[in-house]
C-alpha cells in the first residue's frame, strides 16, 4: 500500500489526510506542535496550546461553502462541532434595515454555517482524525529526501528519515518548502506575494447564559479602518478592528482602552461591549497574500510532493476565506491522488490542473478585494478621495451591485453568494438580466454608509 506523509497537522492537513484515508491509503500526519487536543471541548479554549498556528486564538469564521463541504465529505466534523456548542448562523440575519422586500425562501439555508472559535474547529478536526490516520505530534521535519533526480521520496527528521510515496506540504503560510526543494536540487516554485499591510486588533466577549444578544455581525468598512463582528460558539462573539500596519497613528488601537473607544463610537458595533470580555487584546500582522505553484511552464519543479491550503496560497484573514479555500484545495488534491498516485508526474500535473480550474479563481477574486480595500485605506490616510470605478461595463455593474445590496433582498442574496464563496463575482454579474436589475435599483441612490468616526475623528479620539 502506498504511504503518504502529510507534513502539518492543522485544519487543512488533517482534512486532507482524512480524505485520503477514505480512499484506503496509508496516511501519516507529522505535526511539530507536541500537545494533542484535550479530551473534551470544555478544555479546548484555554487548555490547548498551538504555537505553530498564528491565528489559533484570533477571530475565525467557517464560510457556508466550507460548512457544506464538511457536511458532504467529513460530516463527523460538523456533527462534533454542533455537539460542542457551535452556533448556527445565517447571513440573512444581517439583512440591512434599508431592505424592505425580504421574504424567506426554501434555499436560504445555503447561507447558514456553524459559528465557532478556531480552537473548537481544530479540536473537532483532530478528534475525528484520531483512529483514521496516524497523527504523530512533536515531530520536527527538517527537509526532504530525494532520489537525486528531483523526485521526493520522503522526509528528513531531526534524527531519522521517513520514506514515502508522496509528501504533502500542509505547513501553512510560513512553509519552508522552497528552501527544502533547493536543498535537493529542485527548481524554485513560481511565487507571487503582496503584503498589503493589514493588521488586526481584537478580542472575544461572552453573552450571559441563555441570553441571545441582538448584535449585527459582518465586516463593515469605514474610511481608514474596518470593524469585523462575528458570532461564535456557546454565546461568544468577537470584535476585530482591521487597519493598515503602516498607519502608525492607529497603532494605539492595540491598547484595550483605545479599542473600546472606537468600538463604542460605532453604533452598529457598540452593543458588543455590553457583553463580558473573555480575552485580552489579540493582534496579528504580516499576513501577505501569497501564491506558490510547484508547476511552472507546464512542468513540476519536483515530483512526489504537493502543496495544499495555505502552503499553496494564503490570503487576508479578515475576509474569512482561508479555511474554506483550503478545504476546496484539499478536495481537489484528494481527487488527483485518487486517480494518479502511482504516476508522480501525472499526479503533479493533475493537481495543478484541478487547482487552477476550481480553486485559483477564488484566490484571484480574494486578492482583488484586498487590493481594492487597501487602495481605499491608502486614500483615506493620504487625505484624498478614493479612486472611482473605471468606466468599463464590469466595473460599473459591480458598483451598482454594491449599492443594490443595501436596497434589495435578491441583490443581498447575490452578495452573500459572493462573500460566502458560493458563486464567483463573474458568475453573478453574467446572469441574464442581473446588470439591468441592479442598475435600476441603484438609480435610486445609495443609502448612507454605516455611522462611525472618520479618520479625523479617530485621530482626535486617540490623541
Amino acid at each position: 500500500m502506498p504511504r503518504i506523509l502529510v507534513v502539518g497537522g492543522g485544519l487543512i492537513g488533517l482534512a486532507t489526510a482524512q480524505l485520503l484515508a477514505q480512499q484506503g491509503h496509508d496516511v501519516t500526519v507529522l505535526e511539530r506542535d507536541p500537545a494533542p487536543p484535550p479530551a473534551t471541548p470544555a478544555d479546548v479554549i484555554d487548555g490547548w496550546e498551538r504555537p505553530g498556528v498564528m491565528q489559533f486564538r484570533l477571530v475565525n469564521f467557517l464560510m457556508p461553502r466550507g460548512r457544506r463541504l464538511l457536511d458532504d465529505h467529513l460530516p463527523e466534523v460538523t456533527a462534533l462541532l454542533a455537539d460542542s456548542g457551535a452556533t448556527v448562523f445565517n447571513g440573512l440575519n444581517n439583512l440591512p434595515p434599508t431592505i424592505t422586500n425580504y421574504f424567506p425562501r426554501p434555499d436560504d439555508e445555503r447561507f447558514a454555517t456553524l459559528a465557532t472559535r478556531r480552537q473548537l474547529l481544530e479540536y473537532a478536526m483532530a478528534s475525528t482524525a484520531a483512529g483514521r490516520v496516524d497523527v504523530r505530534r512533536g515531530v520536527h521535519v527538517t527537509g526532504l529526501l530525494s532520489d537525486g533526480r528531483r523526485r521526493v521520496t520522503g522526509v528528513q527528521l531531526n534524527d531519522s528519515e521517513l520514506a514515502a510515496d508522496l509528501v504533502i506540504d500542509a505547513m501553512g503560510r510560513r512553509s519552508p518548502l522552497p528552501a527544502w526543494l533547493a536543498a535537493i536540487g529542485a527548481g524554485a516554485p513560481a511565487e507571487e506575494s503582496e503584503d498589503l499591510g493589514f493588521v488586526y486588533y481584537g478580542r472575544f466577549f461572552q453573552a450571559p447564559p441563555g441570553a441571545a444578544p441582538r448584535l449585527t455581525g459582518g465586516l463593515f468598512h469605514y474610511d481608514c479602518y474596518s470593524v469585523l463582528v462575528l458570532p461564535s460558539d456557546v454565546g461568544t462573539w468577537s470584535a476585530t478592528i482591521v487597519t493598515n500596519a503602516r498607519d502608525h497613528a492607529l497603532r494605539a488601537l492595540r491598547e484595550e482602552a483605545n479599542f473600546t473607544k472606537l468600538v463604542s463610537a460605532c453604533p452598529i458595533h457598540a452593543p458588543i461591549l455590553d457583553l463580558e470580555p473573555v480575552t485580552g487584546m489579540l493582534a496579528a500582522a504580516g499576513t501577505s497574500d501569497r501564491l506558490r505553484e510547484l508547476v511552472t511552464d507546464g512542468a513540476p519543479v519536483a515530483t512526489g510532493v504537493l502543496t495544499v491550503g495555505d502552503s499553496w496560497a494564503c490570503t487576508n484573514p479578515s475576509l474569512g476565506r482561508g479555511i474554506t479555500i483550503g478545504f476546496m484545495h484539499a478536495l481537489a488534491t484528494a481527487e488527483a491522488v485518487a486517480s494518479h498516485l502511482t504516476d508522480p508526474l501525472a499526479l503533479a500535473l493533475e493537481q495543478d490542473r484541478l487547482t487552477r480550474k476550481r480553486v485559483l479563481p477564488w484566490y484571484r477574486a480574494t486578492t482583488q478585494i484586498d487590493r481594492q480595500r487597501a487602495a481605499e485605506v491608502a486614500a483615506a490616510i493620504e487625505g484624498r478621495p478614493p479612486a472611482q470605478a473605471p468606466p468599463v461595463p464590469a466595473a460599473l455593474v459591480m458598483r451598482d451591485f454594491m449599492t443594490a445590496t443595501a436596497l434589495d433582498a435578491d441583490a443581498f442574496r447575490a452578495y452573500l453568494e459572493m462573500i460566502f464563496l458560493l458563486a464567483l463575482p463573474q458568475e453573478i454579474l453574467s446572469r441574464p438580466g442581473f446588470a439591468e436589475r441592479v442598475s435600476d435599483i441603484a438609480a435610486g441612490g445609495a443609502p448612507a454608509p454605516p455611522p462611525g468616526p472618520s479618520r479625523q475623528d479617530l485621530l482626535a479620539m486617540l490623541s
